[in-house]
């Protein structure tokens, strides 16, 4: 009889490790299943980490995502539309083909994340960190003969209201065009250049304190700094 305890008693902890291993073992943050294709719209992710998480396709359309750390995420194709993105930090996040459209985006980290073929939060697309096309016809390497030595110049700056709403900061979309550029710098007011591709359209944030904020952008060649273009924009 005790043989037949003893026995029992092994098969039955043999069985609880089986049952603690398996395939479970995505993380879960607010009910919501962390990993490629996940649907969860509106979901809160407040103060999560989420620091190189794979979210390709996601559908998290209308999610929170207050004090979210996103850094190296892959948010390709993801769903963020009408998402509450404040004060997050999606530095060096893929954002390619994702969907912002009519997304809050207010003090978040966006530096070096990739933005190509990216939907805005203003429904336009945003190509402006799209990697280095390899194409290399001859007709190209003409045009690029062609140009070579000539000054850099912004043919094309525009900027979209700057709405606030209530909230203390609030986001600018800048569009523009060069002509014979690699690169443009983009900076507000007095802080440090961001590095785009020589067109296309981004997001930056600016105080909604009244005051009027300088936006710059200086084409780049590899002869170097073209004419800088200055705009304001305020909430006032």
């Amino acid at each position: 009889m005790r043989g037949a305890v003893k026995w029992l008693s092994v098969a039955l902890a043999a069985a609880a490790l089986a049952g603690c291993g398996g395939s479970g073992s995505e993380e879960t943050v607010a009910g919501c299943v962390i990993e490629p294709g996940t649907q969860c719209p509106n979901v809160d992710l407040s103060d999560a980490e989420l620091e190189d998480a794979d979210l390709s396709g996601a559908d998290l359309s209308g999610a929170t995502l207050e004090r979210t750390n996103l850094s190296g995420a892959d948010l390709s194709a993801a769903n963020l539309s009408s998402a509450q993105i404040v004060d997050a930090d999606l530095s060096d996040a893929d954002l390619t083909e994702a969907n912002l459209a009519d997304a809050t985006i207010t003090g978040t980290n966006l530096s070096g994340a990739t933005l190509c073929g990216t939907t805005g939060t203003d429904g336009t697309t945003d190509d402006s960190s799209c990697p280095a096309s390899t194409d290399t016809t001859d007709t190209e390497t003409t045009e690029t003969t062609d140009t070579e030595g000539a000054e850099a110049e912004v043919t094309e700056f525009e900027l979209s209201d700057l709405d606030c709403g209530a909230a203390t900061t609030g986001p600018v979309t800048v569009t523009w065009e060069t002509e014979n550029a690699t690169a443009v710098q983009i900076a507000v007011d007095t802080a440090s250049a961001t590095g785009f591709g020589p067109s296309g359209s981004t997001a930056v944030v600016v105080a909604c304190d009244g005051a009027p904020h300088a936006i710059t952008i200086t084409p780049q060649s590899d002869t170097g700094p073209g004419a800088p273009e200055t705009k304001e924009v305020s909430s006032g």
